[in-house]
Order: C-alpha cells, then structure tokens, then sequence
C-alpha cells in the first residue's frame, strides 16, 4: 500500500503468515513501513471469521506485539495503533452494511 503525503512516500509492508480455509482463518505481519514502530520486530494479526446470527458473520481478531530484543512496547503507539485499527474497521463495516 503506497500512500502520498505532502511529497513523501509512505508505504507499509505485509508479510502472509498461515492462510487457514478449512477454518477461515489468516494471519500477516507489518514487518516494515510507515505503521511499524521503531521498537517493534513486526505486529501480527490473527484473523478468524464465523458463522454469525441470522446468517451474518463474526469475525475475531487478534493482535500481537513483537517488540525487539527486551524492549517493552510503547503503551502511547499501542493505544494509537488500536485507534486506527478500529476506526479502519467501523470504515469497511459500514460500507459492507451499505453495500449489502
């Protein structure tokens, strides 16, 4: 994913882990980029979807921190990185609401 701001390339790597279609699962790493901090190795998010009530769909999201060497994480970037996340998802969930 490329992004441009004010004449600066901003880019954010992924690596696929494990894709799991039996269960409906995946899992990728940011292992580079914009979004990665400096004190972490990668941050992996484990991601299952399920059978919801009245025929939608749950889905279960997992998130782990790989901080490098013993460096604890910074409770300040976690909590803005758990921001933006869950502002990314209320965006694709309401246009699948829309769009359904």
């Amino acid at each position: 994913m490329n992004k441009w701001t004010d004449g600066e390339a901003k880019f954010v790597l992924h690596k696929i882990e494990t894709i799991d279609e039996a269960n409906l699962g995946y899992s990728y790493s940011i292992v580079g980029g914009a979004a990665l901090p400096d004190s972490a190795e990668k941050i992996t998010t484990d991601t299952k979807l399920s059978d919801g009530p009245n025929g939608g769909s749950l889905i279960k999201l997992s998130i782990k921190y790989h901080s490098k060497g013993d460096a604890p994480p910074n409770e300040d970037e976690l909590k803005a990185g758990k921001a933006k996340s869950d502002a990314l998802f209320k965006v694709i969930e309401a246009y699948l609401l829309a769009n359904a």
